[in-house]
């Protein structure tokens, strides 16, 4: 089997991945209604199944070799998914199979920490303008000026802990990689498709975290809330698969 047909297997097998953990989502949340607990325990088979989502994107990713726009766009795509892969395994697998129950909301603010590593890769990545741009993208300056702010304030126990700091500096980490991923039809640098490849999959990154947000504010059982919350988490991987992919290809050289 050769690469191209070897990789649109994968992309079938995700496609099926993702039609059946998005009907089981919806199967669980009909059964359970807006109970935490319980969605939780019937949620087995989808943690696995979008894992394994990430897992065969980073593989595809990997695969890239020889078809790779440059070497260094081949490093910086490949780190980003490795990254992704890591912060998928705190928010998928340990979040929810570690047997150390406190240490939940750790591992969810460690994913998080994982992702801001993603978005810095990828603004380094789409703001590139040659194979050789070196530049430090001054957009970066933004997200690491609100981390200090924050962790500045947090020091001088204006919040009770690292979760504000850190989901402020990941929600501007992630603002920044939006706005370059949108300039980089118009920097010219990446061809075409894979520059809609990246734009397009930042779009839809941005709407799979929107939808992270609005999960984290659960409410009581069967609530008002506590529904709207389980529809946004519904909706994160419908919306987070298709970036992966679009993203993942985006590294590909191919004909215009």
């Amino acid at each position: 089997m050769n690469k191209k047909a070897l990789i649109t297997s994968l992309i079938i097998l995700i496609g099926v991945l993702m039609i059946t953990f998005f009907v089981m989502d919806w199967v669980v949340f009909y059964k359970c209604g807006a109970v935490e607990q319980c969605l939780e325990d019937n949620s087995n088979y989808q943690n696995i199944a979008k894992f394994a989502v990430t897992t065969i994107m980073t593989v595809i990713v990997f695969f890239i070799g020889k078809n790779c726009l440059c070497k260094r766009d081949r490093i910086f795509l490949q780190a980003g998914f490795a990254m992704a892969l890591c912060a998928d395994f705190c928010l998928k697998i340990m979040h929810n199979y570690t047997h150390v129950f406190d240490r939940r909301g750790e591992y969810t603010l460690l994913g998080i920490c994982f992702f801001m590593v993603v978005q810095a890769l990828f603004i380094y990545r789409h703001s590139r303008t040659s194979d050789k741009d070196n530049h430090a993208p001054w957009i970066l300056c933004i997200p690491f000026a609100v981390m200090f702010i924050t962790n500045a304030l947090h020091l001088f126990k204006i919040f009770d802990g690292p979760t504000v700091p850190i989901i402020a500096t990941y929600g501007t980490f992630l603002i920044c990689s939006l706005i370059v991923a949108c300039k980089a039809p118009k920097n010219g640098y990446f061809p075409a498709k894979n520059a809609r490849n990246i734009k397009y999959g930042m779009i839809l990154f941005f709407c799979c975290d929107a939808c992270v947000g609005i999960s984290l504010a659960t409410g009581a059982d069967h609530s008002i809330r506590q529904i709207v919350a389980t529809v946004a988490n519904n909706f994160v991987w419908y919306f987070y698969t298709p970036a992966l992919i679009l993203l993942g290809l985006s590294g590909y050289k191919r004909k215009e």
